[in-house]
């Protein structure tokens, strides 16, 4: 059975479909771009995705002018690395243009549309009205304000002070930290491993540096729908068996708790069996923690930063960012906390990329964590958005898409298998990114998006485009953000219920 094409609706305004109650036989009608509404337009992309606009150029005229000299071959190349990329971007960019044109819901790409607190734009105006040095170059390993606020922060999670000007690096968000590790600490031929799915700039990374990335999957229960986060495993003595056969070439892990997209918080067991291997093999540990201030009640534990564990300060380098943490994703601002030694490391890239990251922010983001850690800000976020999770929970649930309970970050993974196989969207799947139009996920998303209205991210980015294995859990999911306004969540819901008699 196929999933059916729905009727267009007529044009009408965000507020208008919110209010109503969408039948089955409803749908979306594409909307001209200055009549979006403001939640369906994306930051990463507008009109295009590809890094150059290529300007025309001129023909031979009448009159006998000459040509345009023909463009040397190898400006269209780039470097043989590159081929690896599409041109076209990255799965939000082809999802992101999917929400425009057809004016959906976008719980796609995770920025928070809750709102940033009045106390972190207080001290962004603050400090880009100063006329001092703050608006100049940064100190390159960071604002002496902000480490010094983040010595502050993490002193109790990592239980042990932290020196601010040898222990942490500031750079251009958590991307540019984790892009910067992998340089520094992998050569061409070196391998490190990566738990699957996994935030999808990973391997790009490991790729960049001539490394190669070695995949271990997150398992779902294989006889029983995965009710929780906590239901996903991992086989550790898959991830030794990789570390044995490749004889000494293993040189790092990326572990990412809680986890992107599914949302694991990683377990005192599960981290400690990750320490053993890191001991045993001698591997640095790249822990992308992003999320660390988001998780939930039900969570099995409390967030366990990996560099507490016994041994492992002196190998990890823990990744952090205000984007998260604070709901700031256009900041762009993360960093690395880890043993002097290892910070110089990293650094050495570092200098040659940004030099410095944007210093009237980082000294915005110090005051903000300064005052945060003083009003128990965090706190009440993560209430935020745990009162979030569990209204999207009830929304997808009451849609019949098979939500699984996320303990940490702001994603929700549902489990699509039962729907019936959706028809191709083809106007919109011309030049499909990651996957073609066998992936199930892709055509689901897609069919979700043109035909309901609402927008969401297929996993198989999430996963090694040759793991057959991988990709075949990937089918059976769609990943949607939480983080998003009640109005946003509701007006979702009212075209959701379009799925109920599917």
């Amino acid at each position: 059975m196929l999933l059916p094409r729905l009727p267009h609706l007529s044009n009408s305004s965000h507020r208008a479909i919110a209010k109503s109650s969408l039948s089955a036989r409803d749908r979306l009608a594409p909307h001209s771009a200055k009549n979006l509404p403001a939640f369906a337009i994306l930051p990463r992309i507008v009109q295009s995705s590809l890094p150059f606009a290529t300007m025309p150029t001129p023909s031979s005229s009448a009159n006998g002018t000459a040509p345009a000299p023909a463009k040397p071959k190898t400006s269209e190349k780039g470097a043989a690395k590159l081929a690896k990329f599409q041109p076209e971007g990255t799965v939000f960019s082809e999802f992101t243009g999917m929400c425009m044109k057809y004016n959906a819901v976008n719980l796609g790409q995770g920025f928070p549309t809750i709102g940033v607190p009045q106390f972190i734009r207080d001290f962004a105006s603050q400090t880009m009205l100063q006329d001092t040095l703050v608006q100049q170059y940064a100190r390159s390993e960071g604002n002496p304000k902000l480490v010094n606020a983040l010595a502050q922060f993490y002193k109790d999670s990592l239980k042990r002070e932290v020196d601010p000007l040898t222990e942490i690096l500031t750079t251009v968000g958590a991307t540019e930290a984790i892009f910067s590790a992998i340089q520094a600490f992998i050569s061409p031929g070196d391998a490190v491993i990566l738990i699957s799915p996994h935030y999808d700039s990973y391997p790009a990374s490991v790729h960049l540096a001539g490394g190669r990335s070695l995949f271990v999957n997150i398992k779902p229960p294989a006889d029983r729908d995965a009710e929780t986060s906590d239901d996903w495993k991992v086989d550790f003595e898959e991830i030794e068996r990789l570390c044995a056969q490749e004889q000494g070439r293993v040189k790092m892990i990326l572990l990412n708790n809680p986890n992107n997209p599914v949302g694991k918080v990683w377990t005192l067991a599960e981290l400690q069996r990750v320490a053993d291997i890191a001991t045993k093999y001698d591997l640095v540990v790249l822990a992308d923690e992003v999320y660390e201030t988001l998780v939930y009640d039900d969570a099995p534990n409390p967030m366990i930063k990996f560099a507490t564990l016994p041994g492992m300060w002196e190998r990890t380098l823990t990744v952090g960012s205000v984007g998260k943490t604070m709901g700031v994703t256009g900041w762009k601002i993360g960093w690395i906390v880890a043993p002097p030694e290892m910070i110089r490391t990293v650094w050495l890239v570092h200098q040659w990329v940004p030099f410095a990251i944007v210093n009237p922010l980082q000294e915005a983001t110090a005051l903000s964590f300064e005052h945060a850690i003083k009003t128990g800000f965090f706190e009440e976020q993560r209430k935020q958005y745990q009162e979030l999770r569990d209204h999207l929970m009830n929304i997808l649930t009451e849609s019949k898409l098979s939500p699984c309970k996320p303990h940490g970050g702001y994603f929700i993974m549902s489990d699509v298998s039962h729907l019936p196989d959706p028809l191709s969207v083809p106007e919109l799947s011309s030049s499909p990114l990651y996957a073609d139009e066998t992936r199930r996920d892709y055509r689901m998303c897609r069919w979700l998006v043109a035909e309901v209205g609402v927008g969401g991210i297929p996993p198989s980015p999430f996963y090694d485009s040759e793991d057959v294995k991988g990709n075949e859990i990937a089918g059976r999911y769609l990943r949607f953000a939480f983080c998003k306004s009640r109005e946003m969540l509701d007006a979702a819901a009212q075209r959701l219920a379009a799925l109920k008699g599917l």
